[in-house]
């Protein structure tokens, strides 16, 4: 491994309680390094499983942080960001394997192209279909075509399918609005302008801000179809048709608190307000429905209507004191 004044990449991963994902995530990284000079960062978000201790007697040369509480994704990415030595600093999720030639082709497209800022590659599901990597910006209208279900039903429509670009076939670079968390590598020039992650998020939005702060200072955010990187975790969106349980109410809350942070912070009460209303007024919708034609799930339905429009009218009411 090189020295740090060397080094091309920084690879910062977080763990929480995923022993064996973080296990074959770092095999897969000193498998299918190619050749670059880099070095790992483990960030241990207080993990129960011997997570911290499997990397210290199988890992030896990684760098390992241990938190004393899990502070999610942004707090703890942030140690290993502060702490990378790269050119480039990569935040990689425990449960996303690089395949052979990822990392040296991303780099390569970095260096060739200077306005690159942040740069997501092709994630897919372990079977190799395609997981929504390449996304626009969140807002109001974007927010309808998703929970109305039209983004999924018209995916190959420019105006319905523009949430995930479901309509382009993903086979060349794009500039996007922001790109997933999962493998998210940042050129150490947009990380000296812009600052580290916004540690206000616990889960969720915080890739969003960073990728909208980066275009705002003028770095681009490219889709980068030639890097490969399975990726087994599940998509953070809000399943509405199944019953939300009581963990599902708990990630429904923070992913409700984050998004109205990002709003809120980035564009303003307007927005905010927009924004969120649009989730409002659907619930509201769904309620009415299953209240004037009654099917055998309506009280479950009507229920996580009630309780995804309290939660919101809640946090609205938080962040606008």
């Amino acid at each position: 491994m090189a020295r740090p004044q060397e080094t091309d990449l920084s690879i910062v991963i977080v763990s929480f309680n995923t022993l064996k994902l973080t296990r074959q995530c770092l095999t897969c990284i000193q498998a299918h390094s190619g050749g670059i000079r880099y070095e790992v960062i483990v960030v241990d978000n207080a993990s129960a499983d011997g997570s911290a201790e499997m990397i210290e007697a199988e890992f030896p040369e990684v760098a390992l942080i241990r938190q004393t509480i899990n502070k999610g994704f942004s707090g703890g990415n942030i140690p290993g960001m502060t702490q990378a030595k790269g050119r480039y600093i990569l935040l990689l999720n425990s449960d996303a394997f690089i395949t052979a030639g990822a990392l040296s082709k991303a780099l390569a497209y970095m260096d060739a192209h200077r306005r690159v800022g942040i740069l997501g590659c092709r994630l897919t599901n372990p079977d190799g279909s395609l997981q929504p990597s390449a996304r626009s910006l969140p807002g109001p209208i974007n927010k309808f075509l998703h929970i109305s279900g039209l983004a999924a039903r018209f995916p190959t429509s420019r105006l319905f399918g523009k949430v995930d670009y479901t309509w382009w076939d993903h086979g060349t670079p794009r500039k996007v609005g922001w790109v997933v968390g999962a493998f998210f590598l940042i050129r150490r020039r947009t990380m000296e302008e812009i600052g580290l992650l916004d540690d206000g998020y616990f889960l969720y939005f915080e890739e969003i801000d960073y990728c909208l702060a980066a275009q705002r200072a003028y770095w681009d955010v490219v889709f980068y179809p030639e890097a490969t990187v399975v990726h087994l975790g599940g998509q953070s969106t809000l399943k509405t048709p199944g019953h939300i349980s009581t963990s599902g109410r708990q990630s429904l809350g923070i992913r409700i608190a984050s998004e109205c942070r990002y709003y809120k912070k980035c564009y303003g009460p307007l927005r905010l307000l927009a924004a969120m209303g649009v989730e409002v007024l659907w619930n509201g919708f769904i309620r009415l429905k299953h209240t004037l034609a009654p099917r055998p799930e309506s009280p479950r339905k009507k229920a996580d209507a009630s309780m995804i429009m309290t939660l919101i009218t809640k946090e609205i009411g938080t962040r606008l004191r």
